[in-house]
């Protein structure tokens, strides 16, 4: 029990750290959203170096995992999906919430107007964004490179339109937008998530495999 009440409370503090980037990049989307998504960063940037458990970055990562894994997981996106609602609910009692709100809107509709198969594939780059972030975050020897690594992974996603379940929990809390749709879509975009991350993993593996054989 103990167990699962850590990866929780780790996950909501992830989700809270996803809702510092994704304010920051609101923020900044009518004036410069290249200098947003760079800032939205920050968040996966902290989520690694403090160990924090976010489900993007940790689906990736199933197969070197026994199937009790699969319940880990299960905790860290209510943790982070709990975390986010919390805190973008409270930042939208703010003077910035009407802010907030109005660029959420813009970019919530345009998601609800897409088709679901456009919806899964932009969630399934996202996953190998992601992964690629905390992989290469992992491998890489040197410190600005670790950097440059996650906040460039997390610009390119938010650039290209890629689409990432928590993030858009975000986005779909200040907007206050929920109904079946955006539940349908956000099944959609954790499955791509998980599957894009997965993807990628594996594919490395049988890279390394075939250099053993």
């Amino acid at each position: 029990m103990k167990h699962y009440l850590k990866i929780f409370i780790s996950s909501l503090l992830a989700g809270f750290c996803i809702v510092i980037g994704a304010s920051v990049y609101l923020s900044l989307l009518a004036t410069s959203k290249i200098v947003g998504s760079l800032l939205f960063g920050f968040g996966l940037f902290v989520i690694i170096n403090f160990e924090l458990h976010l489900y993007t970055g940790k689906v990736g990562f199933i197969l070197d995992n026994k199937p009790k894994y699969l319940l880990d997981l299960l905790v860290c996106l209510i943790g982070n999906f709990v975390g986010v609602i919390i805190l973008a609910s409270l930042i939208k009692l703010t003077r910035v919430g009407d802010l907030l709100s109005q660029a959420s809107t813009n970019l919530v509709s345009a998601k609800q107007n897409d088709s679901w198969y456009s919806i899964f594939l932009l969630s399934f780059m996202c996953g190998i964004m992601i992964y690629l972030a905390v992989l290469g975050h992992k491998k890489c020897p040197y410190g600005i490179g670790k950097a440059l690594l996650v906040f460039f992974a997390v610009s390119i996603f938010i650039l290209c339109g890629f689409e990432h379940c928590i993030a858009n929990a975000v986005y779909y809390t200040y907007a206050g937008i929920f109904n079946w749709k955006a539940f349908w879509y956000f099944v959609l975009m954790i499955v791509g998530n998980g599957l894009g991350s997965i993807f990628f993993d594996g594919l490395l593996k049988l890279i390394n495999k075939c250099n053993k054989e």
